[in-house]
């Protein structure tokens, strides 16, 4: 289901710009090579997880660990040298652009109730061109995370 959810916000919902994204988008691509690895690693079948994560980096040039918790309607534009840590979460649709890292900063805190090393993304945020979100912090909706931005506290939501 999430890869529905993934193509429908690649192609905003016109079937002529499904069947292009499906046949000639490699960003596209790249997110269901993360889907397969994730598949496979919330299957117990972590060596096979790791092979499609890696053949992910040489194709496309980008680092999506397998155990990332990516919510469906991930869209990647010019993804080369993006980066995502194992323990970054997505909760709902969410743009990066090409250079973008989220990972961890060697801190944790406790988030609903739970112990997070790495950004919490929320619905609709959208982080352009090289911009870094680092530690356990939480990106709330519909925020735009500048172009070339270093985020390492958290970001309210914006209506």
């Amino acid at each position: 289901m999430r890869l529905t959810k993934d193509l429908e916000a690649f192609s905003e919902g016109s079937i002529k710009k499904k069947i292009v994204t499906v046949f000639t988008n490699p960003c596209f691509h790249c997110v269901c090579l993360f889907r397969l690895s994730n598949l496979l690693s919330r299957l117990h079948l972590g060596a096979f997880a790791k092979m499609i994560w890696y053949l992910n980096r040489l194709l496309y040039h980008v680092d999506i660990d397998y155990r990332a918790n990516i919510a469906g309607g991930l869209v990647i534009k010019h993804g080369l040298g993006l980066v995502i840590g194992k323990d970054v979460e997505t909760r709902g649709c969410v743009t990066l652009y090409q250079g973008v890292t989220l990972g961890g900063a060697n801190r944790i805190r406790e988030y609903e109730g739970k112990q997070i090393d790495q950004p919490i993304l929320k619905d609709g945020v959208v982080v352009f061109t090289d911009a870094k979100i680092f530690g356990p912090v939480v990106i709330g909706k519909n925020n735009k995370i500048k172009a070339g931005q270093i985020v390492s506290s958290d970001i309210p939501d914006k209506e």
